[in-house]
């Protein structure tokens, strides 16, 4: 039986022998689900499946007519490969004998085996945990957080593939930056301390820079944001959009500076980091300045504050709207 999600492994020749089968078009309709949501895990693993696929229209082009049992042969493969005998129920399709297929696995088997080790991690962390990488970069991972750093780490790449809550110290370098994956999503650095909060369940994404530089590119929507000092990005299933707030000085406190900013940029930077819709009445406060510092402090208690500052008064209209006039 298959797994039900492609980031189980499989043992190679199981893996190869179902690749073939999906090939073949003689994969039952769970086995091809498995197939395709494999795929497109990762990009190695569909350059994997084409690599195969030529190797074995090649073997069927140099073949001859020949009659073969192809269900008898399957057979024979998964009792060669598991420990118990197992019957396979497959339709017959006269096209391989069990001798090339045995060929084409033995031929995939050590053409495509760096496809697989490849992507095998040479460390996995799990949080909480501190962690210090062969390059100095030091990571202080949170509770259910699970970094995996990849092969070659610090000789060909500095690539690490990433999801939970964490905060990043990297040594920078301009020649090997520093890449997190985060699903469809990636964070390249060049020497910066920030934050991640990545759930993939979730599909939520958080990056604060506390000081230096850093790229997130969201690979599906082709698109890309440069973050610096003071930046939060934000991201989720109802606003897929990079969403960015500045003037944010710790994200998990909801720390916010502001040194006579405009209000207009202060009200941006609070809808998007407290997740509210704020209406101005009286549009010739929006260039006033602002010069004020919350710290884990309500919605409500921030907007008290503001009205204080600016002469004015506000209006909740619900928890998730105000009004300030």
């Amino acid at each position: 039986m298959t797994p039900s999600f492609p980031n189980e492994a499989l043992p190679d020749e199981a893996l190869y022998t179902l690749l073939c089968k999906y090939l073949l078009n003689e994969a039952d309709e769970e086995e091809r689900a498995w197939v395709e949501a494999w795929r497109e895990t990762d990009p190695g693993n569909m350059a994997l499946l084409v690599s195969l696929g030529k190797v074995l229209d090649t073997a069927a082009a140099n073949e001859k007519t020949v009659a073969a049992d192809t269900g008898s042969a399957w057979a024979q493969i998964q009792e060669k490969m598991d420990d118990k005998p197992a019957l396979i129920a497959i339709r017959s399709k006269p096209r391989f004998t069990w001798l090339k297929i045995a060929a084409v696995l033995l031929v995939a088997l050590g053409a495509g085996l760096w496809f697989l080790t490849r992507n095998q991690p040479d460390q996995v962390y799990s949080g909480p945990v501190s962690a210090v990488l062969s390059d100095g970069s030091k990571i202080e991972l949170s509770a259910g957080a699970k970094m995996e750093v990849a092969r070659g780490f610090n000789d060909r790449n500095r690539k690490v593939t990433f999801s939970g809550k964490a905060s990043f110290d990297i040594n920078g370098s301009a020649e090997n930056p520093f890449v997190i994956i985060l699903g469809h999503n990636e964070v390249k650095v060049l020497g910066t301390r920030f934050m991640i909060n990545y759930q993939p369940g979730e599909a939520t994404l958080k990056v604060h820079v506390s000081n230096g530089k850093v790229m997130v590119i969201n690979h599906d929507k082709k698109d890309s944001v440069v973050l610096t000092d003071g930046m939060l990005l934000q991201k989720d299933n109802d606003k897929p959009a990079f969403r960015i707030a500045s003037h944010v000085t710790d994200m998990g406190k909801r720390s916010l500076s502001f040194n006579n900013t405009p209000l207009e940029e202060v009200l941006h930077t609070i809808t998007e980091v407290y997740d509210v819709k704020i209406e101005v009445m009286d549009t010739d406060l929006l260039k006033l300045p602002v010069r004020a510092s919350f710290t884990d402090e309500s919605t409500e208690e921030v907007m008290k504050s503001l009205a204080l500052m600016l002469n004015a008064s506000y209006e909740k209209v619900n928890d998730r709207q105000y009004k300030l006039k």
